[in-house]
């Protein structure tokens, strides 16, 4: 069966021979949850899943997969349908959420759209966005909520805009539900000018309403008022109520409400989810030093958002002035001025208080009805009150994570994944009272990282995204903690009251309230015993093992003798007989006992065969334990020998490749030398070497199947990795191969510049591949590991990936070559270098996948150079790692 596995632990480079038999023959560790589904191809990764109308979606970078569960929440083996996503391949959502078995809606970086699947054939729209300054061009999706409506199933979508003028541009915006096409909105409702780092996290409906939950960064406008004059910006969590029958264009029935969770300190409001069978939201927000979990009845929210709107409809225009003069918020709450904490945004100046929709004293309109009111002025909607709702504090905990992204509400806890130092992170937090903080008592990696890893098919279990699996996670004691390490690290504080069941032949974890198991603990693990000796005149007893501080006012008995603890610390306890008192040797009864966790009197089974004499530990010729020694003994040998049998082996193949290969290595020099005789000599700057210097083809050459979006991918590069196109010489040709060409150059950066290595791609290559391949090294930061200088890309010519110049070449061809001498020393250290530059690369959560089959490697980098392998030697003879073509995210496993 196929499950996660244990994260493995990082080599120490101090150790060279284990690390370098690790890098040969690494192997998967003991597997731990069960793998429900399984991608047909280990190169999906899966990016995202989410569940509803007993449909399990599983996104990966260009398809998703919909699978069906029956009523046990027991996912079909094979998929029902698949959905083909247009456009670019991705690598995360912002939204995914099923509308029905067979319609999607979801938004990428760069798109939103509507599917629906049928078998193996799917469709898909575009959504279009429409920005309030016309002149700023789109520029990327940052956050999206999505929910259709149950009236005329429109699409109502909040969504948050990156513009070219690097800013972000919130909206609300309306669609007709449709699977094809290129979609128009049908209304928009703009954010104020003065709002900024808008945050969307949740979409949902009740009771013909649309709900969205998020964040703002914006002045507090009583405070404004009062204080004529625009105060400091704050951070306020909020819910928007939008009607669903709305057909205003601008959506002016919008009101949105302050949420009080956090303090005045909140940084942003995270994530959050509504359970329907409870009415309730749950929110997660984030303080400078630790996270909120807050919730709210949404019959107590919906009330307050009716008021808002009657409030205003009370307040005639003239009216609303009486809070200019009034600047107190004090004399405001006095005389019952609740208007004067309610501001519309309709008008998009700063501040106005609210008044009747309409202006008009006779009519009052109902706040889902506004399309009534034709004329233009007095509409004033899109309210916001400052009024803050309180919410019930569920739990505080410390911030184990940079970003919170996906909550799941349970009865007694929540899960929450969140982003920490590229790390993918589901913790499970107990839920506790807000004068102490919440225990986080369970917690694994996932991969790759997305706001989607974690969904939840039943109220019994949750599902986790990890590569190209989904694994299962039962919420029960046995089921999340598989050990008694794992209780101690956590599931012992779970509100679940798990315990260990300590039974020989039958440990495992179980809830408090069950009484199947004799004994159970409950707050510390059991000690393990290792080793029990008897000294050489019988009157002392040693016993040996781990753990055995858990053991608190121990005490021994030997059949009818009471043995005298007098030392006792983690890994050794000592007692002592009574004067003229010696230990019976044929003594069957012998129990250590003592209190353990919330078990006053915990017995630990001795078991007879483990106690050793002192004699027969001096000696190692017990009778008992004579045969257990020797083949302790027999062990190390064998591994001894199989080291050096080992290091002989790569010392002769080393030897091999040297000594028998030098005809072949010949010819591929000679023919090599012929085919770069063509190459260009000298250098020469960018702008003027044309539309074919050094093959630096034109993007419209027809020589060239060129890739349209060559900009998009290049966007993606960080902007520190951009390199103006001008800046860069090229030189000799390195190598050459079908895909590829690699040029020696100059990179003339303002004061230093510096030789580099220039890798272009050829007519047949594909761009997408190889903006991913620099896109990944910008990952890593290592001497180990071949530095990536930046890209340069210039419209009508191919782009270029520059890396540090590797003055030596690659590590194959320093090795085949007869006058190079290389020492056993130097051997071990290419060996320690590459273990540090694997190393690196795993703790950035990435696997190379390229690295010990030799013939593979250099059948794929004949794509790029035909010099190119997959380690280069500096100067000083410093191995890196190189070539990340295959390099792909890491599956992280469970840490417990």
């Amino acid at each position: 069966m196929s499950c996660l596995s244990l994260a493995p632990r990082r080599p120490q480079v101090g150790r060279l021979l284990p690390i370098f038999l690790v890098l040969i023959f690494a192997q998967l560790a003991e597997a731990v949850y069960p793998t429900v589904l399984k991608l047909g191809s280990q190169n999906e990764q899966i990016i995202g899943t989410t569940y509803g109308y007993s449909t399990l979606a599983v996104a990966t970078k260009d398809r998703i997969f919909l699978y069906k569960t029956d009523q046990d929440g027991r996912i079909s083996k094979d998929f029902s349908s698949v959905i083909k996503l247009p456009f670019l391949q991705r690598d995360a959502f912002h939204e995914l959420k099923l509308f029905s078995p067979t319609t999607l809606f979801y938004c990428d970086e760069q798109n939103c759209g509507m599917c629906t699947a049928s078998g193996p054939n799917s469709s898909c729209s575009k959504f279009e966005f429409i920005l309030k300054d016309e002149t700023i061009k789109f520029n990327g999706i940052l956050a999206a909520s999505a929910v259709q409506t149950s009236v005329e199933g429109k699409i109502m979508l909040r969504i948050v805009i990156m513009g070219d003028d690097n800013q972000p541009h919130g909206a609300i915006y309306r669609y007709k539900a449709q699977d094809e096409g290129i979609l128009q909105p049908l209304d928009v409702s703009h954010e104020s000018d003065f709002f900024d780092n808008h945050m969307s996290v949740l979409g949902f409906e009740r009771n013909n309403f649309t709900f969205f939950v998020g964040s703002t960064y914006q002045p507090n406008e009583p405070y404004s008022l009062v204080k004529r004059k625009v105060g400091s910006n704050s951070t306020l969590p909020k819910i928007t109520r939008v009607c669903s029958r709305d057909e205003t264009f601008e959506l002016y029935s919008r009101i949105s409400i302050t949420l009080d969770c956090g303090g005045d300190n909140v940084l942003a409001l995270q994530s959050a989810s509504y359970q329907e069978s409870t009415d309730t939201l749950h929110v997660v927000v984030k303080t400078p030093d630790h996270f909120e979990v807050c919730t709210y009845s949404m019959t107590t929210v919906n009330e307050k958002f009716e008021a808002t709107w009657n409030i205003c409809q009370d307040t005639d225009y003239h009216a609303a002035d009486d809070c200019k003069f009034e600047r107190n918020t004090t004399v405001w709450d006095a005389k019952n001025m609740l208007n004067c904490w309610i501001y519309t945004h309709a008008t998009n100046s700063h501040p106005t208080p609210c008044s009747k929709y309409g202006g008009s004293e006779s009519l009052r309109y109902d706040n889902c009805q506004l399309s009534a009111y034709g004329a233009g002025s007095y509409n004033f909607g899109w309210l916001e009150n400052y009024k803050k709702i309180p919410g019930t504090v569920e739990a505080i905990f410390p911030t184990v994570f940079d970003i919170a992204m996906n909550l799941i509400p349970t009865p007694e806890a929540y899960f929450l994944s969140g982003l920490d130092k590229q790390e993918n992170r589901v913790i499970r937090i107990s839920r506790s009272a807000a004068s102490r903080p919440a225990n986080i008592v369970w917690q694994v990696l996932t991969q790759p990282q997305s706001d989607f890893a974690i969904t939840q098919s039943s109220d019994k279990a949750v599902l986790l995204s990890n590569g190209s699996q989904i694994v299962l996670a039962k919420i029960t004691c046995h089921d999340l903690y598989p050990s008694c390490h794992n209780l101690a690290d956590g599931g012992f504080n779970d509100p679940m009251g798990c315990a260990w069941c300590a039974k020989s032949g039958d440990e495992r974890s179980i809830e408090q309230n069950k009484k199947d198991c004799f004994p159970s603990v409950k707050g510390k693990c059991p000690p393990n015993l290792k080793q029990t000796i008897i000294n050489h005149n019988s009157t002392q007893l040693n016993i040996w093992g781990q753990n055995l501080t858990n053991l608190q006012k121990p005490y021994i008995s030997l059949c009818n003798d009471i043995c005298r603890v007098t030392h006792h610390d983690f890994n050794h306890l000592e007692c002592k007989m009574e004067a003229d008192t010696k230990i019976d040797r044929g003594c069957q009864n012998i129990s250590l006992m003592g209190q353990l966790g919330d078990n006053m009197q915990f017995p630990i089974e001795i078991r007879l065969d483990s106690i050793k004499s002192e004699e027969s530990v001096a000696t190692g010729d017990d009778s008992e334990t004579g045969k257990k020694s020797n083949t302790k003994l027999y062990r190390v040998i064998g591994a001894t020998i199989a080291v050096l049998v080992v290091i002989l082996l790569i010392a002769g193949f080393l030897w091999f490749i040297r000594d028998k290969l030098k005809a072949v290595l010949q010819y591929r020099r000679t023919k090599q030398t012929s085919s770069y005789n063509t190459s260009t000599e000298g250098s020469a700057n960018l702008n003027l070497l044309g539309f074919n210097g050094f093959n630096m083809t034109r993007i419209d050459d027809p020589s060239r199947d060129h890739d349209l979006y060559e900009s998009t991918y290049y966007s993606m590069i960080p902007q520190e990795y951009q390199i103006p196109y001008d800046e860069l010489e090229l030189g000799r040709q390195l190598g050459k191969g079908y895909y590829g060409d690699v040029h020696l150059g100059t990179y003339n950066r303002r004061y230093d510049p510096i030789q580099v290595a220039c890798k272009m791609i050829r007519p047949e290559g594909r761009a997408r591949d190889f903006f991913n391949e620099a896109k990944i090294m910008t990952k890593f930061d290592s001497d180990r590991v071949l530095k990536l200088i930046g890209v340069a890309y210039k419209h009508s010519y191919s782009p270029i990936v520059v890396t540090e110049y590797m003055h030596n070449g690659d590590l194959v061809n320093y090795l085949r070559d007869e006058s190079n001498r290389p020492t056993l020393r130097l051997l071990l250290k290419f060996a320690t270098q590459i273990a540090e530059g694997m190393e690196h690369i795993q703790s950035r959560n990435y696997i190379h996948r390229d690295l010990a089959a030799r013939n593979c490697m250099y059948e794929f980098f004949l794509k790029f150079s035909k010099k190119i392998e997959n380690f280069r030697l500096d100067k000083n003879l410093d191995v890196k790692v190189a070539d990340f073509g295959l390099c792909r995210p890491v599956c992280t496993s469970f840490i417990l």
